[in-house]
């Protein structure tokens, strides 16, 4: 639970010289770690861990400024804790500012400190971080996040969403809080399993003309989608130009690939689907939604993988308007038929069983056509 949360500030994986800025030297990490192969030894992984901790001690050391000061140190501290080294970890959470850091960062050092049993430095966090003053509303929204689901701070949690709700000037903003609230409350040990959805369908039912209570509406009904059912409906922009819709594929069967480019199943499902679509090439249609969060690496990635097919890309993750409707969060295959109707849903070709129902799968929805 710990790491996910640091991803909503970060993603770093491996070693770099230099770099001026966090984020670079994140894509850099990201190359290291691309370079290591599919199937890296135990050694391997090792010396990167290793250089990757040299490598962000200069650059908090050295190199760091503004913000990427305070980020910095806490990935840092996020590596050595992965490394086993809590008492590196506690000495680099220690280093962390609360007086010059954003607001997020102390919430989310804050899960770290309290991982740690830090309680005092957790305490003094969270109480520094819920009075600053001009927190963007992301990062109001991540707040209440960790604060209702890792921290248990159910109070201090609810006041930001309550605050921005009475904040709210439009129907939209009111459903995108109350959107992000529904979200969070998934992840609450205090709550019953589906209260969350629970307030997805309060959300739909009492906004439903704004785009959150559209995707909260959508996003339950994919929670019941079964072969057979109305797909959802969808319409993005792709990789090159232009726009992927699905009312413009219907008559062909189409592969929705959920990917991302650090699945390692990602190749063999490439390969598994190339010779399908040779075979239905006018009866079949791959369409890649990608869910990272780099645009340059998704398209990196994109000409990498040699992906003739629409791709959206547009660095939204998770968070994507197609992801989101579909409810999807990690890398998957659905299937529809040529009417747009469900063929296949939570198809995967890691595993020879995988493999071959995806192949049956899109061999019966082309073959239909």
């Amino acid at each position: 639970m710990l790491r996910s949360v640091l991803v909503l500030l970060f993603t770093g994986l491996g070693p770099c010289l230099a770099q001026k800025t966090l984020l670079e030297l994140q894509q850099r990490f990201a190359q290291d770690v691309q370079a290591l192969g599919d199937e890296p030894g135990r050694a391997a992984i090792e010396a990167l861990r290793r250089e990757q901790i040299a490598a962000l001690r200069r650059f908090v050391d050295g190199t760091a400024t503004g913000d990427d000061r305070w980020n910095g140190r806490l990935m840092l501290a996020d590596f050595l804790l992965a490394d086993g080294d809590r008492k590196g970890a506690t000495a680099a959470l220690q280093t962390i500012d609360a007086d010059a850091a954003p607001a997020l960062v102390l919430v989310a050092a804050a899960t770290m400190a309290q991982h740690l049993g830090l309680d005092d430095l957790r305490a003094r966090w969270v109480a520094a971080a819920t009075v600053k003053p001009d927190v963007p509303a992301a990062d109001q929204l991540a707040m209440a996040r960790l604060l209702t689901t890792v921290l248990h701070e159910i109070e201090r949690g609810e006041a930001i969403y309550a605050a921005m709700l009475a904040g709210a000037r439009t129907d939209d903003e009111r459903a995108f809080v109350r959107w992000h609230r529904a979200d969070a409350m998934r992840d609450r040990e205090d709550l019953p399993d589906n209260a969350g959805f629970e307030e997805l369908q309060r959300l739909a039912d009492d906004l439903p003309k704004t785009y959150w209570g559209e995707v909260a509406r959508d996003r339950l009904r994919a929670t019941q989608l079964r072969p057979g059912d109305d797909g959802i409906a969808f319409r993005a922009s792709v990789i090159g130009g232009g726009e992927v819709a699905s009312q413009n594929l219907l008559g062909k069967a189409v592969v929705l690939l959920f990917w991302s480019g650090g699945d390692r199943d990602l190749p063999r499902t490439l390969e598994t689907l190339h010779p399908l679509q040779q075979r239905h090439a006018d009866r079949l249609a791959v369409v890649g939604i990608c869910l990272d969060r780099d645009p340059a690496r998704i398209a990196a990635d994109v000409r990498r993988l040699g992906m003739t097919f629409p791709v959206v890309g547009d660095g939204k993750g998770v968070e994507g308007d197609v992801a989101l409707r579909w409810f999807v969060e990690g890398p998957v295959v659905h299937l529809l038929d040529a009417r747009g109707k469900v063929a296949g849903l939570g198809l995967h070709a890691g595993t020879a069983d995988g493999r071959a129902e995806l192949i049956a799968a899109i061999e019966r929805a082309a073959a239909r056509n």
